[in-house]
C-alpha cells in the first residue's frame, strides 16, 4: 500500500496494530522527528533505547525498557546499514510485542538471506528526498501476515488522494533542484533553492509544524499518481542504483585516507543510502564543502533530527543515550546517489584529506 508519506504510512502501521492511547513504543534514539510524531499522533509514547555504534538500537538494551504497557517494538535500519532484526523479532515474540520494520533508508536490502522490510509483522519504506529510490514524497506499507493485510486495507480505504495543490510543489523540487544546483557554486542557487523553500514553491523534507510536534498541511493520504509515476520509472533500476551506491560507499571505504575521519567498521552487508563517517568538526567540515559547492549530510546531527525540533515536545531526555549522543555530534555523511560518480567520490575523499592535512578551514 502506498501513502504519500513514510511518517503517514508508518502512523497507519500503529493504528492498524491497535496501538493508541498510553502504549509504549520502543524506539532508537539517533532518529527523525518524523518517527517520533507519528507515535506520538496515535496516543503512544516513545520509549527511548540507546544505539550501539553502528549507529542502530542496541539489542541487548531493549529488554530493559519493556513494562506491561509496551505493544511494539520499531526496528531501524540506519542509513541502510541492517540492525540485528532477527533478535529484535525474537525479544519481540518472547514478550508478546509487534514489530515494525523502518526501512526508510533501503530497498533491495537483505540481512542473513532474507529480504529486509519482511522480519517485522509490517515493514515500511520511505521515498522522500534522498532515499535509496525517491519521487519528492511517499511511502509504503508491507507485509506477509493476511490479517494485518486486509487491516491496513481497511485504513486504506478511508483515505483519499492528497489535493493537487499539495503535490505541485514535490513535482517543481525536480527541476527546480536542477536549476539551484547548478548555480551553487556562484551563491546565486543557494538563495535561490531557501527562497523557493520560504515561499512553499517546492516541498520541504520536513514543515515547521512537525518540528514542533505537530502536523503539517498534508493529511494522511494515499500516493498521488502523478508521483507514483515517478516512482515506476525506477523500479528497472533497483538492482542498477543498489550497485552503484555499493560501489560509491566501496570508494569512500577504502579511499578515504586521514585518521581524523572515522568510517563504519563494517562494509559488506550494507547497503547505504548514505555513508556516514564520524569527525571532530562535522559543522566546519560541511561549510568547507558547501563554499566549493558541494552538499554533504547532517544525518543525525542531534539525537533526534534535526536540529532546530523541539526536543522537548519528543520526550527524550539528554543523556539517557550517550552514544547516540556521541554520534551525533560528530555525525557526517557523504553522498552514495547517481548524481556522484566515483570522480565526484573521489574528490571528495580528497578534500577531506586535504581539509585535515593542511589544516584549511575556509
Amino acid at each position: 500500500y502506498l501513502f504519500d508519506s513514510g511518517r503517514s504510512a508508518l502512523e497507519i502501521s500503529l493504528k492498524t496494530l491497535g496501538i493508541g492511547e498510553g502504549d509504549e513504543v520502543i524506539v532508537q534514539a539517533y532518529t527523525c522527528v518524523v518517527v517520533i510524531n507519528a507515535i506520538k499522533w496515535v496516543g503512544a509514547i516513545p520509549v527511548y533505547v540507546d544505539v550501539r555504534p553502528d549507529f542502530n538500537i542496541d539489542v541487548g538494551k531493549i529488554g530493559e525498557k519493556i513494562t506491561p504497557k509496551t505493544k511494539a517494538i520499531i526496528a531501524q535500519h540506519t542509513f541502510g546499514i541492517p540492525c540485528e532484526i532477527d533478535q529484535i523479532v525474537h525479544i519481540a515474540k518472547e514478550n508478546g510485542l509487534a514489530v515494525i520494520e523502518d526501512a526508510a533508508h533501503v530497498i533491495q536490502g537483505e540481512y542473513k538471506g532474507k529480504k529486509l522490510g519482511t522480519y517485522g509483522d509490517i515493514g515500511m519504506f520511505s521515498f522522500g528526498s534522498d532515499k535509496s529510490i525517491s519521487c519528492g514524497r511517499g511511502g509504503a506499507l508491507i507485509t506477509t501476515n493476511d490479517k494485518i493485510g486486509e487491516k491496513i486495507g481497511a485504513e486504506y480505504e478511508k483515505i483519499t488522494y492528497p489535493k493537487h495543490l499539495w503535490v505541485l510543489p514535490y513535482l517543481w523540487n525536480f527541476p527546480l533542484f536542477v536549476v539551484g544546483k547548478a548555480l551553487y557554486k556562484i551563491k546565486i542557487g543557494k538563495f535561490m533553492l531557501a527562497a523557493l523553500k520560504k515561499l512553499s514553491i517546492t516541498g520541504r523534507v520536513i514543515y515547521d509544524k512537525e518540528k514542533k510536534g505537530g502536523r503539517s498541511h498534508f493529511k494522511v493520504s494515499r500516493l498521488a499518481n502523478s508521483l507514483c509515476h515517478i516512482l515506476y520509472n525506477q523500479l528497472e533500476q533497483l538492482e542498477d542504483m543498489k550497485e552503484h551506491r555499493g560501489e560509491i560507499a566501496r570508494w569512500y571505504h577504502e579511499e578515504i585516507a586521514t585518521k581524523k575521519v572515522e568510517k563504519p567498521k563494517k562494509l559488506t552487508g550494507s547497503y547505504y543510502v548514505r555513508y556516514p563517517v564520524l569527525v571532530a568538526d562535522p559543522g566546519k567540515v560541511m561549510t568547507y564543502f558547501k563554499n566549493r559547492g558541494i552538499i554533504l549530510g547532517d544525518w543525525y546531527d542531534t539525537v533526534i533530527g534535526p536540529d532546530d525540533i523541539k526536543l522537548e515536545k519528543t520526550g527524550y531526555v539528554m543523556g539517557s543515550c550517550p552514544i547516540a549522543e556521541s554520534l551525533a555530534a560528530r555525525s557526517l555523511n557523504l553522498p552514495t546517489s547517481r548524481k556522484i560518480s566515483v570522480k565526484h567520490a573521489d574528490k571528495i575523499c580528497h578534500m577531506l584529506k586535504t581539509y585535515y592535512d593542511s589544516g584549511e578551514t575556509n
